[in-house]
């Protein structure tokens, strides 16, 4: 099984064995602010070293959720941006990714300016 490390990669390399690096702060249910800056993280009221390197991939499963409001699980989602060519969003729930479209996700996929996907943790929260 070959891993490819997101970089400005093609999306046609996207699958399975592609490994997401990104920093995070574990909140203590779930991982938050994707990407956070460490210089900036006192801006999101934590400190430098809650900041961490998170791994996730892209699940096999990508059926859409159903919605629950009682549902509390993270279920993580994330844009892969064509544009950038990397993973620009990335929340523990597709409604929350979905907030960030004006015409919401699938008229973005529409416009080919990127894709939705349910991604999955690599390892435990502390590894």
């Amino acid at each position: 099984m070959v891993e490819h490390i997101i970089k400005n990669i093609p999306t046609t390399l996207l699958g399975e064995e592609t490994v997401i690096q990104q920093k995070a702060v574990w909140n203590g249910k779930h991982y938050e602010h994707f990407g956070i800056i460490k210089e900036l993280v006192n801006i999101y009221g934590h400190k430098a070293e809650d900041v961490c390197d998170v791994e996730l991939k892209i699940s096999s499963d990508q059926r859409l959720p159903v919605p629950n409001d009682g549902d509390m699980n993270h279920d993580y989602w994330g844009w892969f941006d064509f544009e950038r060519q990397e993973f620009s969003m990335i929340y523990p729930k597709r409604f929350l990714l979905n907030m960030c479209f004006a015409y919401g996700i699938e008229a973005s996929e529409e416009a080919k300016q990127g894709k939705a996907y349910r991604l999955e943790q690599i390892g435990s929260p502390f590894n």
